[in-house]
């Protein structure tokens, strides 16, 4: 029984265990129209949802954990396309469990881009 009155919250872990699983962003989302491309193959058009470090795809694409994609897509409102390299770094589900999708992760993403990223979530508040 003395344990049980340590003082130390035993919910801690299971909180931190709560942040690895699902939705880690850093920034709100807004919905895009990204064109995706696997090595040798075609650009393939989905919905998105961008952020400063990524994108998510609400339907999941047919890629596997580590894969390595061409991402491009415009900025509405920036005239800006923007042309980069991402890995699929999770197949999860975000915010309802049944919310299945695909979370890559941007590799090569310059300043400048990164920037008008920001610049266009700022115009952009949470949906």
């Amino acid at each position: 029984m003395a344990d049980r009155r340590d003082g130390g919250d035993r919910r801690q872990g299971a909180i931190r265990d709560e942040r690895r699983l699902g939705d880690r962003r850093e920034s709100h989302r807004v919905p895009i129209r990204v064109e995706v491309k696997e090595e040798n193959k075609h650009w393939v058009d989905h919905e998105g949802n961008v952020a400063i470090g990524g994108i998510y795809f609400a339907k999941p694409l047919d890629l596997p954990t580590g894969a390595v994609v061409k991402l491009r897509f415009d900025l509405p409102g920036l005239d800006k396309r923007i042309e980069v390299k991402a890995e699929v770094v999770e197949i999860t589900a975000v915010g309802k469990p049944s919310e299945i999708g695909t979370r890559v992760r941007f590799t090569d993403l310059d300043l400048r881009s990164e920037l008008l990223i920001a610049r266009f979530l700022d115009q952009n508040p949470e949906a």
